[in-house]
């Protein structure tokens, strides 16, 4: 905040009285104090925050799941008016009940000045976790009126270091202001997701972050405590409206197969145009950050202080879960590589713990979301790896909700010597057949002996 102490002026010289009929040193005194208050740090910035909130928070509002036979409500969250004419964005996975339930959800939009209202999906986006509402009339109540009032969206990012403000409803306790800082976007992730430092709390999902101009930049969407938070670029909600404004025949829930199908096709393409630099892995060479934002660990495991077997681990990820309920998530991507080695069991027993190796699939779900694994198994040699025979097993299950969405699993076993056995090992959540089999061949192609 800049403070100008020019009316009256302060004083620049004894006798000067210009403006001021006061005693010189009440007149010293009182300029001394404004300028003061004008360089408090923080006062400044809590007098501009207070008037974003201001300015913007008629276009606030809470978003609630009810649950249709008890009313009550079942999740809560933010949104915000996007439009004059009753459009309200909010996250995918704060509606996600009333789109996949609609016959036991249905949403409440609370104003903020306790007015409530009803409201339908008219577009989701779940990959981005986005959602566009229309909402209808607010019923009439002794509070002063509520108008859609639209946020203005920002048609530039942020520079780093930015000062943002994230306004929701935070722990259901009221709508609120959220000082933090603008720290570009996640380089490790291949979704874009905004860095936030700031202390998002669960019911802010949904909300915006908006810079010190008023200007929507973001979407609340996750907190990981100690300050760190994300948010989807407001980009991808500039997207979804012009989706909106083409208009569409489908009801949301229709086009998320389609929505999930393209956006695996591309990372399976992003991740095979990678640099799949083989590094050494015991007998293998094997690929690993084929991309900058596959994270990969390393363990090893030892039975106990006699050494009996070891296992080395190479475990490469990407963990970008996409939200679809509270039961089912997709989109993670694993490539795991298992060295096991013993120089002190026989080969009988070493081919039993051999055997005992197990694979999970990397995402939630359950049976009233997917089928069962339907698995191919039969012994084959890998592309790479000449004559050493493996045990490989294809196994694919279908999302009963999402047609031509598959999991893929697949795992190959093979024992070089009595002594040692190797597995190779991903897991696809949520891909399409063609990109699963691209996927496959490039990746054991990859894979090589050292």
């Amino acid at each position: 905040m800049h403070f100008n102490c020019t009316v009256p002026p302060c004083p620049t010289s004894e006798g000067s009285r210009s403006g001021w009929d006061l005693p010189q040193p009440l007149r010293h005194g009182l300029c001394a104090i404004l300028l003061l208050i004008a360089s408090t740090p923080g006062l400044g910035a809590a007098q501009d925050s207070n008037a974003v909130f201001e300015a913007s928070k008629l276009s606030l509002f809470v978003v609630e799941s009810v649950d249709r036979i008890s009313q009550n409500k079942n999740s809560v969250g933010s949104g915000f008016a996007v439009s004059d004419d009753a459009l309200l964005a909010t996250n995918y996975h704060v509606v996600a009940d009333a789109i996949l339930e609609p016959e036991d959800y249905r949403l409440r939009i609370v104003s903020i000045d306790g007015r409530t209202s009803t409201a339908e999906v008219i577009a989701a986006d779940p990959v981005h976790d986005l959602a566009v509402l229309r909402v209808d009339a607010f019923e009439d109540n002794d509070a002063a009126p509520s108008t859609m009032h639209k946020l203005p969206l920002a048609t530039a990012d942020p520079v780093m270091g930015e000062e943002l403000l994230a306004l929701g409803n935070p722990l259901d306790v009221g709508l609120s202001v959220v000082p933090g800082v603008y720290n570009g976007q996640l380089e490790k992730h291949f979704r874009p997701l905004i860095h936030f430092t700031g202390a998002l709390n669960p019911g802010m999902s949904g909300g915006p972050t908006v810079n010190m101009r008023g200007e929507v930049v973001g979407i609340n969407v996750a907190g990981a405590g100690n300050s760190v938070g994300f948010l989807v670029p407001v980009a991808q909600l500039q997207k979804l409206l012009e989706r909106v404004a083409m208009g569409s025949h489908q009801q949301p829930r229709e086009q998320f197969a389609a929505q999930l199908r393209q956006h695996h096709d591309a990372l399976i393409d992003d991740l095979i145009a990678g640099d799949w630099t083989t590094e050494e892995f015991g007998p293998l060479r094997i690929p690993k950050e084929v991309r900058g934002y596959v994270n990969c660990r390393g363990s090893a495991e030892v039975e106990d202080e006699e050494r009996r077997w070891v296992r080395g681990i190479s475990d490469c990820r990407v963990d970008d879960r996409i939200y679809l309920s509270d039961r089912l998530d997709t989109g993670p991507v694993e490539m795991q590589f298992i060295l096991l080695e013993s120089d002190r069991l026989n080969p009988m027993q070493f081919a039993e713990l051999f055997s005992g190796e197990s694979f999970q699939p990397v995402n939630r779900g359950n049976e009233d979301h997917l089928t069962h694994f339907d698995c191919v198994e039969r012994w084959t040699q890998l592309p790479q790896l000449g004559e050493q025979a493996f045990k490989a097993s294809y196994c694919t299950r279908a999302y009963l909700d999402f047609p031509d969405l598959y999991d893929v699993l697949y795992v190959a076993r093979g024992m070089p010597h009595s002594h040692q056995g190797l597995s190779i090992h991903y897991t696809l959540a949520g891909v399409g057949r063609d990109a699963a089999n691209r996927f496959h061949k490039h990746f054991l192609e990859a894979t090589q002996w050292n």
